[in-house]
């Protein structure tokens, strides 16, 4: 039987790879139809269609043998039992608890990395995955900052058009008039390429007594937490470099560097700072005494605006301050746009675990050392929608009386 399990796993395999190279095919194909219509007839596009369902049909095909035949090969392992019908939340952390106790015996879930449902070892499910994003959400996630795209490919390609680029419709005047063809719009094209971001961390042993809901919550944290950093930090790595020599020295350069950016971007403007950063234009006050940054009354405490720009900040760690060549601060980093428009997370919305007891430390300390990926890709949309720029110390804005004591004279 195990032979047969290997034999069946290894055709899955080659079955997920060929769906992935006709898939390959067919994109390539509807790209160069775009640019030339006439490059593949209808009996070619109807070919390469049917060629991919039907090898869908026998990568699934294959995936129901290689199921089925490690169910029988389980009956046939252990003694017949009463399977009470569960929800999918009781379902999943069972068969996560079973995979901690017995890692070996899922190593082979394994697809092609071509594969439409690539995965390794077990998918988290639907209302588990909602709720690590409601977490994710807590944990001063950047994400929802940028534009995020739900994918089921693992490579792409998107034509984009940037904001700036747009013109305005044509007036009609005359209804006997011909409608003027309009410019057409200045495309970027955008590849993105789905990366595995893995993550390795170890499950006590007492997990495996603990309840369904206690399970979820201990898995859900640690993998929301762990995304949030890594999506924060692909985010921030797509970021221009802020000069070292403060751009904003004084009050009113704040609003200059907020009115470098397209007037029709400048609406949903959102700011950027690190945690220095913002406790320093914290402090600053305008001519009436007021602080230039005010708390958000609309929505939940810690919500900052600066001119009606929300006003967000990050850990120093992750965006660090300016340093000079003997690594001494010069400045903080300023960042003011549409972030939406700067870039788009292409994510794939499929988290993976894997279980193992083969590495030194679970091995040691007779614990299991829990893998999840998580999958998606970052890439830079429009560099145009960002303006970059960085500040020391900003001091009060000044009342100028001047014009008023001059109007004023004794006796009056």
């Amino acid at each position: 039987m195990h032979k047969n399990i290997n034999d069946l796993n290894t055709a899955w395999i080659e079955a997920g790879s060929k769906v992935a190279d006709i898939q390959d095919q067919k994109q390539q194909m509807a790209t160069e139809l775009v640019a030339d219509p006439s490059k593949y007839s209808d009996e070619e596009i109807k070919k390469i269609s049917a060629d991919l369902k039907a090898a869908k049909t026998a990568r699934d095909f294959a995936k129901s043998a290689l199921e089925d035949a490690k169910a029988e090969n389980e009956v046939a392992s252990k003694s017949v039992h009463i399977v009470k019908t569960k929800d999918e939340k009781h379902k999943f952390v069972d068969t996560f608890k079973d995979m901690l106790r017995h890692p070996s015996q899922y190593m082979d879930m394994v697809t092609s990395s071509g594969s439409d449902d690539s995965a390794a070892g077990l998918t988290i499910p639907v209302d588990a995955q909602t709720r690590i994003n409601e977490l994710m959400r807590q944990y001063a996630s950047l994400q929802p900052l940028v534009n995020v795209e739900s994918v089921g490919t693992l490579t792409g390609t998107r034509n984009i058009e940037k904001f700036g680029s747009i013109t305005p419709a044509t007036l009609i005047t005359d209804q006997n008039t011909d409608i003027p063809e309009g410019d057409y719009p200045a495309l970027k094209q955008i590849n993105y390429k789905i990366g595995d971001y893995a993550d390795l961390f170890y499950a006590p042993n007492s997990l495996l007594a603990d309840s369904a809901e206690n399970v979820l919550n201990w898995l859900q944290t640690h993998i929301a937490r762990k995304s949030v950093v890594t999506r924060n930090n692909a985010i921030l790595t797509k970021l221009p470099n802020t000069q070292k020599k403060a751009t904003i020295t004084k009050f009113d350069d704040l609003f200059d560097a907020i009115f470098q950016l397209d007037a029709a971007l400048m609406s949903s403007a959102t700011i950027l700072t690190n945690k220095s950063g913002f406790l320093t234009l914290r402090k600053v006050k305008n001519a009436m005494g007021d602080y230039l940054i005010k708390p958000d009354v609309t929505q939940d405490s810690g919500t900052y605006q600066l001119d009606g720009k929300t006003v967000v900040w990050v850990e120093d760690t992750w965006l660090p301050d300016n340093l000079d060549s003997n690594g001494k601060y010069v400045s903080h980093p300023f960042y003011i746009g549409n972030f939406k428009e700067f870039m788009t997370i292409f994510d794939w919305q499929q988290l993976n675990i894997a279980t193992s007891t083969q590495t030194e430390r679970a091995f040691n300390r007779n614990q299991t050392a829990i893998r999840s990926i998580d999958r998606f890709d970052a890439e830079l949309v429009d560099d145009e929608a960002l303006v970059a720029g960085s500040f020391d110390k900003i001091a009060d804005q000044t009342a100028n009386f001047a014009a008023s004591a001059a109007t004023t004279t004794p006796g009056n």
